[in-house]
């Protein structure tokens, strides 16, 4: 444990000093409360030995300065006091201390206060590391919670939130925001031909196409649903949106996976619907329902194509 002993006695520091030397513990000191208070803020303690009457700032004081700027981080305060009456108990009690040591001091009290005091500090790193395996257990259901379990990509719920974050920004920023909705031509067709097991392997390397190539920081690969997926493309006019979908399109064609129920070519082709939002759309889904409609007029136009409103 790092232990602070704060006394404004010398004789009484080096005391403390001569009678924990041997319990392997790291003693630092301060010679009164603003001291103590200055140490805290810029180191951690885990236990502290605090004089009661100091010039200054007295113990009492002191510790509850630092138990209300300390309120998330608590560890045990000691105080070392002449004062063994019970209202002084108690006022040192009610400011946050957790235990008193008379002087003169006693040294086997003292160290084996000390010893009571590392069950507590190796509980508080239990709890610690317990706190921190749980945040990280938490952030990784987040995360989970984000993404689509077949192909790995940010799934409906993470493209409706990203997207009305980017179209607020897109917004305020007078910048062009670009979504891209597509769509693996004849996907019924292909898990008639080759099973559903196929599928999900079909799904999962079209997925990982896209995304190579939509692969700026900024840019969000999606798993719309089924056989649909959609790009976020922020600060992106028209041309770059087509000449994105376009080179998905292309990625995905001469990726040349076989597809003989299809009715437009012997792989597996997109049909890919773009909308760029320039300050004529009211929200994210206006965007979604003008990129969807050029989609619906890809299709109609013989699919394996790229299309925009």
């Amino acid at each position: 444990m790092r232990i602070l002993v704060v006394d404004d006695s010398k004789t009484i520091r080096q005391v403390v000093s001569l009678y924990l030397e041997n319990l392997g513990h790291e003693l630092v000191y301060a010679e009164n409360g603003e001291q103590s208070l200055d140490y805290i803020a810029k180191h951690g303690v885990d236990l502290i030995l605090m004089d009661v009457e100091m010039p200054g700032l007295n113990g009492v004081q002191t510790t509850k300065i630092i138990r209300d700027i300390k309120k998330a981080d608590w560890f045990p305060i000691i105080f070392l006091t002449s004062h063994t009456d019970d209202q002084s108990f108690t006022d040192g009690i009610l400011a946050g201390g957790d235990a008193y040591l008379a002087k003169p001091i006693n040294p086997l009290r003292l160290q084996y206060t000390v010893v009571a005091m590392e069950r507590i500090f190796n509980m508080r790193q239990k709890l610690q590391h317990t706190q921190q395996e749980l945040e990280l257990v938490n952030k990784k259901l987040e995360q989970l919670s984000f993404a689509d379990q077949l192909t790995g990509l940010a799934n409906r719920r993470q493209f409706d939130l990203s997207l009305n974050t980017q179209f607020a920004l897109a917004k305020r920023e007078k910048n062009p925001l670009s979504l891209i909705m597509c769509d693996i031509d004849y996907f019924k067709f292909y898990n008639d031909s080759y099973g559903h097991q196929q599928g999900d392997i079909c799904l999962a390397r079209v997925a990982g196409l896209i995304k190579s190539q939509a692969n700026r920081p900024t840019d969000l690969a999606c798993r719309y649903g089924g056989e649909e997926f959609t790009v976020i493309l922020p600060n992106t006019n028209l041309e770059g949106g087509l000449f994105m979908a376009e080179k998905i399109r292309k990625s995905i064609f001469d990726s040349q996976i076989p597809h003989k129920g299809s009715k437009v070519a012997e792989f597996v082709s997109l049909s890919l619907g773009v909308s760029t939002f320039t300050g004529q759309f009211q929200s994210g889904q206006d965007l979604t329902k003008s990129a969807d409609d050029a989609l619906y007029n890809a299709k109609l136009s013989g699919r394996n194509q790229v299309k925009c409103l």
